[in-house]
C-alpha cells in the first residue's frame, strides 16, 4: 500500500516544514514525555536540529555553481546584496526604535530573519513564466541566503546580537564544503538534492518539539502582519532591482517572500546568542505563518508587475504597403518593429 505521504505534504504551501513543525508542537504540548525517552529518539526528534542544520547547509552549498558566470552571476549577486542591505536597514531601524523586543509582538530577530530570506523554490517556479535562463541561473548565487548565515551576519555586525565569530564560521564551513564537493562531483549534488526534503522534515520536527501550541495561537496575528510586511517589500525590490538591469523584469517582486526554512533560523541564532532564546518560539511560529502569506501573495504581485511591463513595452507597428506583384488595389500588411 502506498499512500504518498510526501506527495500530500508537498501539496500544502511550505508543507515539508509546516506539517512536521505543527505535529511536533502538538506532541510536545500533549505528550511531552514521548520525545524524552533518551538515546536516538530524543537525539533525532528533539535535540537534533543543530546536526540537521549542518546537513542542510551542506546541501545548500552543493547547489552553488562556482562556474556560473556572466549575467546569471551578476543577477544573483544583485539579488543577494539587496536582501543583505534590506536586512541591515531593518535591523538598524528596528533596533534603534524598538530594540530586540521589536513591535507588535514581532521581535527584531524575526523581522530580520524574514527580510533576509526568500522562497527560492517559488522564485524558480516564477522564472519559468516571467523570466529566462539567466534569471533561473541567478539562484546559484542567490541561494547563499538560504539558512541562518546571512541573518546571523546582519545581527552580529549590527551589535543587536552577540554572535561569536566561531558561530558564524560554524555556519560557513558546511556551506563551503558542500559548494566545493558539489562542484567537483555532480552525483553528490544529485544526492544532496534528493536528501533535502528528509533533512528539512527532521529539522522542522526537532525545532517544533521544543515549542507548544499556545505559542502558535499567540503568534498567529503577528505572523500575518509579518507576512504582509515581507510582501510589501516586494514592491520596493521590484523598482530597485530594475535599476540594475537593462532588460526590465517583474522578478524583483519575488524577493518579497519569506522562506519556509526561515522558521528554523531563530533556534540557530539563539544557540549563538542565548539572550535571544525568549523570542525563539514566537519568531518560529511567526515566520512559518509569514512564509505561507507571502507564498500566496508573491505570484499575484509578480504577475501584476509583469502585466504592467508588457503594457509599457513597444508594440509592433502595422505598415501598409503596395504589393508590386498584384494590381495596385491589392495590399499586404507587414509588421515592422519599432
Amino acid at each position: 500500500m502506498n499512500i504518498n505521504i510526501l506527495e500530500k505534504m508537498n501539496k500544502v504551501p511550505g508543507g515539508l516544514i509546516i506539517i512536521p513543525l505543527l505535529a511536533a508542537i502538538l506532541i510536545n504540548t500533549f505528550f511531552p514525555q514521548a520525545l524524552a525517552l533518551g538515546g536516538p529518539t530524543t537525539a533525532l526528534f528533539k535535540v537534533g536540529s543543530s546536526a540537521m542544520m549542518g546537513i542542510f547547509l551542506l546541501i545548500c552549498g552543493s547547489s552553488i555553481n562556482i562556474r556560473q558566470a556572466g549575467l546569471p552571476l551578476y543577477k544573483g549577486s544583485v539579488l543577494l546584496i539587496l536582501k543583505c542591505v534590506a536586512g541591515a536597514l531593518t535591523v538598524w531601524a528596528a533596533g534603534y526604535f524598538f530594540g530586540a523586543a521589536g513591535f507588535f509582538g514581532i521581535s527584531t530577530m524575526a523581522l530580520v530573519a524574514c527580510l533576509t530570506s526568500s522562497n527560492s523554490s517559488l522564485y524558480i517556479a516564477l522564472c519559468s513564466n516571467y523570466g529566462d535562463a539567466s534569471d533561473a541561473g541567478a539562484i546559484s548565487v542567490f541561494c547563499i541566503k538560504d539558512g541562518p548565515f546571512v541573518t546571523m551576519v546582519v545581527l552580529g555586525v549590527s551589535g543587536l546580537a552577540n554572535i561569536p565569530f566561531a558561530a558564524l564560521l560554524s555556519m560557513l564551513v558546511p556551506l563551503v564544503i558542500g559548494m566545493l564537493w558539489g562542484n567537483l562531483d555532480e552525483r553528490f549534488k544529485s544526492l544532496c538534492s534528493a536528501a533535502q526534503p528528509l533533512v528539512i522534515i527532521l529539522m522542522s520536527f526537532a525545532i517544533g518539539a521544543n515549542s507548544s501550541i499556545n505559542t502558535v495561537f499567540t503568534a498567529g496575528l503577528s505572523g500575518v502582519v509579518l507576512g504582509l510586511i515581507s510582501a510589501a517589500t516586494g514592491v520596493l525590490f521590484y523598482f530597485i532591482y530594475n535599476l540594475f538591469l537593462k532588460k526590465k523584469t517583474a522578478l524583483g517582486a519575488a524577493l518579497g517572500t519569506t522562506a519556509a526554512n526561515s522558521a528554523l533560523t531563530p533556534a540557530m541564532v539563539a544557540q549563538a546568542d542565548p539572550s535571544l532564546a525568549s523570542y525563539v518560539d514566537a519568531a518560529t511560529a511567526q515566520l512559518a505563518t509569514a512564509s505561507i502569506i507571502t507564498m500566496l501573495l508573491a505570484p499575484l504581485l509578480v504577475g501584476w508587475f509583469d502585466k504592467r511591463l508588457r503594457a509599457k513595452a513597444p508594440q509592433p507597428e502595422i505598415v501598409v504597403r503596395e504589393n508590386p506583384g498584384y494590381p495596385v488595389s491589392s495590399r499586404t500588411v507587414a509588421n515592422k518593429n519599432k
